[in-house]
This record gives C-alpha cells, sequence and structure tokens, in this order.
C-alpha cells in the first residue's frame, strides 16, 4: 500500500499525470503509407505478406481467442442460407476472414474499424426471412 501512495505521490509531484502523450500512429490509415509494408508486399501492391488471417493475427494475436465474437465461425465457407452482401467482401476461397467485417484500412470511420455499426452487422447476413 505504501509503494502505491508514494508512486501516485511521485508521479503528481513530478507533472508527469499531466505530460503529453504523442497520439498513437494507426498503421492502418490509408493515408499513410509509411505502414504499408506492414501487411502488404510494397513491390506488388496490394499483395498480402502472408494469408488474411496471418496478417491480421500478427499484430492482434488476442482477436481469434479473444475476439467479441469468438464463436463466430471464420475461415468457413458461407452456409447456403446465408447472404453476404457484396460489401462484406470474403476471401478468394469465399470464406468469411477477418475483412469481412472490419475495413482494414479504417476508410469507414466505424468503432473498431468494422465496416458499419456493430448493431446493423450481424443482421446484415442473419436476416430472418
Amino acid at each position: 500500500m505504501n509503494l502505491i501512495l508514494l508512486t501516485v505521490f511521485f508521479l503528481l509531484n513530478t507533472g508527469y499525470l499531466w505530460a503529453e502523450v504523442p497520439a498513437q500512429i494507426n498503421p492502418h490509415n490509408y493515408d499513410n503509407k509509411d505502414y504499408c509494408q506492414s501487411c502488404h508486399v510494397v513491390s506488388e501492391m496490394p499483395r498480402l505478406n502472408f494469408d488474411s488471417i496471418t496478417t491480421c493475427v500478427k499484430c492482434h494475436p488476442g482477436s481469434i481467442s479473444n475476439h467479441p465474437v469468438s464463436r463466430h465461425p471464420i475461415l468457413v465457407k458461407v452456409p447456403y442460407k446465408v447472404v453476404v452482401p457484396d460489401w462484406m467482401p470474403l476471401s478468394k476461397e469465399e470464406k468469411i476472414v477477418c475483412f469481412t467485417c472490419h475495413d482494414n484500412h479504417n476508410m469507414s470511420g466505424f468503432r473498431r474499424m468494422l465496416r458499419i455499426e456493430l448493431e446493423s452487422l450481424c443482421v446484415s447476413c442473419h436476416i430472418n426471412k
């Protein structure tokens, strides 16, 4: 307990808590080409360095097992009863991947880099007919 109080006292008296923290740079930002090589083979744009899942989880390793919809199938073909809208891309093999729901260049501006608002995302494919 004393160590915690001492730490808080130190931080308050040094002004560290009020120091400006530089904004983090989002490597997904399409406008900043400095980070393209994080995901892409720059000499062969737009080719990815790895398959689409590996490309994502090399920076987001907890996203598969700890994802909010971790029970959702990934890398599986879409069942014939489910209609995926054209704006939700599948892999070349027509499988569900990270960029099916996430806007990999964050152009949409929605939270968590989703293609649309979370409340509307699931029902885009899972609608009762």
